[in-house]
This record gives structure tokens, sequence and C-alpha cells, in this order.
């Protein structure tokens, strides 16, 4: 994955934790108007990034007119908020292509889920699995 993926994947993250639940186009223009992103994915590229994240999930859909009128249902992406609860959160749910060589260095395979993951101080899981056993 190049280095671009991996900054606009982690300005996901940031984005949708802020902005809440948001289609491809809002996330879009939200990642147009972000430090740091230089190149903004196609929206067909973008709903891969979406889809392919375990942490970003399908929470419903949005009408959406286009500009000749023809009017759509769009899919709204947010990320998980029953496992992720706070900002610091979202350092624990990253994926190893989205993490810094450092936070790889950090990053231990959960024995539940077998996700590669950093976990949480004092845990043996990952927050995913810890959050969902609650």
């Amino acid at each position: 994955m190049s280095a671009t993926n991996r900054r606009v994947r982690r300005s996901i993250l940031d984005l949708l934790w802020v902005g809440g639940p948001m289609t491809k186009e809002d996330m879009s223009n939200a990642l147009a108007q972000a430090k740091g992103i230089k190149n903004i994915p196609s929206p067909h590229s973008l709903s891969a990034l979406l889809c392919k994240s375990a942490s970003v999930i399908t929470v419903g859909k949005r009408r959406v007119e286009n500009l000749v009128g023809n009017k759509s249902f769009h899919s709204l992406y947010d990320i998980d908020r029953e496992v992720v609860l706070s900002e610091n959160d979202l350092q624990y749910i990253l994926e190893p292509s989205t993490m810094t060589p450092k936070e790889r260095a950090r990053a231990n395979k959960c024995v539940s889920c077998g996700r590669t993951r950093i976990f949480p101080p004092d845990c043996e899981e990952c927050l995913n699995c810890t959050r969902i056993s609650l």
C-alpha cells in the first residue's frame, strides 16, 4: 500500500470520529479540506478504502440527489461506536497497513480474533474483542 493511502485511511478514521456518519461524497469533501491530503481518491477508490477497513462499518443509507435531479441511496459509513468510545481508542483499531513503523513494532496478534492490533494497557486481547465480550 502506498503512503498516500496510509495517510488517507488514517484521516478517514479521524474525520469519521469528528464528523459522524458520512457518505463517500461527504468524505471526499472532508478530505479535500483536511490538511496533509494532496490527492483525493475518486469516489470508487474511496468506497473501496471505506469497505476494506474492519473498523469502518455501514450504518445506513441516505438519499442523495445528483446534478441532473436523479435520486439514489448512498451508504453511510461510520466508526464502530460500540468499540471506539474516545478519540484515544482510535490507535487501538488501526490495521497494520495503516500503522507507522513504531506502532507496528508495538502491535501484537490477538488470540481471539487473529487480527494484528495495538492492545490497550493491561489487556491480553484487542480492543474489539475486549469491548464486544463485555
